[in-house]
């Protein structure tokens, strides 16, 4: 990236207690900023608070997080002053850096809610996401502190401090570089990330299937029950008999949502209000040259770990199964019922 400075910002913001719409607005009350015109330069900083205007109060969790007292915002200029002299700090060419999405998305809402849509049309760098998949290989959203101690880097200064965090997070862009070269576009984060997914769900499954051998082999089921034989493995699994089954618990009658393929096996949830999630495990073998059979084991939530359903998820197929009808009673006729 070539360009006359990179602007790395972070901004605080405050939230109402939401009856209408003005009140559901985060409302900027603190941007910082730290500008580089080189990567191995200290850089110059940014840094002012904002007069609110539509919460005049900080919101109780705000308080708890943020070092700043109510009497430092209303001294403070408006958000038209202080964005303005904003980017006139930032020069003329300059490239923006945030740590994650949100404060974007948030300073686009208050740029439209005060009428700046000249200021929109931003290219934004998502720091954290390059970390994340760059050192950590993960896309789990690293904390600017977490990212800061995994780095080695300076972590004196206070922390939810828009200035502060803005420095926090030029080091890391600048330790990036220093360690790669270059940040990857959006593109190449984009290849990056679909390789990530493609691996966690390929050691996902692995590790699912591996799971549910040991668990089909040593637990017990709350419910066992074999059907078919069917014509193939889609009407087994849309069949009722694969479906629908009675609470181990109480007897009343439970429905599984989508399956999850994982190898030969298929799993899914469902709950029962009493007593609580149920897991089924589908498994299906041939029968014949045309049908196949199925065997469905249910097990409760004490046998069944909900951290192999979340690897089902991630590692399975995805099979979606819409809603079962549910069944019509037969309705006599008048004249059944004067006979009965």
């Amino acid at each position: 990236m070539q360009s006359m400075s990179y602007v790395f910002f972070d901004l605080e913001w405050n939230q109402g207690y939401p009856r209408n719409e003005a009140e559901k607005i985060d409302e900027i009350i603190q941007i910082g900023a730290h500008r580089l015109d080189r990567w191995e330069d200290p850089g110059a900083s940014f840094s002012a608070y904002v007069r609110p205007s539509i919460h005049k109060r900080l919101h109780h969790q705000v308080r708890k997080i943020l070092p700043l007292h109510q009497s430092q915002l209303k001294r403070a200029g408006t958000f038209r002053e202080v964005i303005s002299e904003f980017f006139r700090w930032c020069g003329p060419d300059p490239v923006f850096f945030t740590w994650g999405t949100c404060d974007a998305r948030v300073l686009d809402t208050n740029l439209c809610w005060y009428g700046m849509e000249e200021y929109l049309d931003l290219e934004i760098y998502d720091l954290q996401r390059a970390f994340d998949l760059l050192v950590l290989e993960t896309n789990r959203q690293t904390s600017l502190e977490a990212a800061v101690t995994a780095l080695g880097l300076d972590g004196s200064l206070t922390y939810h401090d828009a200035g502060n965090d803005a420095i926090y997070t030029a080091r890391i862009g600048a330790e990036l570089i220093r360690r790669f070269g270059a940040l990857p576009s959006a593109a190449e984060l984009d290849a990056a990330q679909a390789a990530l997914r493609l691996r966690q769900q390929q050691e996902a499954a692995e590790e699912a299937a591996h799971a549910l051998d040991l668990l089909v082999r040593d637990a017990t089921p709350a419910l066992r029950r074999r059907s078919g034989p069917f014509p193939g493995e889609a009407a087994c699994l849309h069949s009722r008999s694969a479906r629908m089954f009675p609470c181990p618990a109480c007897g009343g009658v439970l429905c599984s949502g989508s399956w999850y393929r994982i190898g030969t096996r298929y799993v899914s949830q469902s709950r029962c209000g009493e007593h609580g999630r149920f897991y089924s495990v589908l498994s299906v073998k041939p029968t014949s040259p045309d049908e196949i059979a199925g065997e469905l084991l249910v097990f409760s939530e004490e046998d069944f770990p909900r951290e192999l359903y979340h690897q089902c998820r991630l590692g399975g197929e995805l099979v979606e199964m819409q809603k079962l009808p549910r069944k019509r009673r037969r309705r006599r006729h008048s004249g059944e019922r004067k006979r009965a």
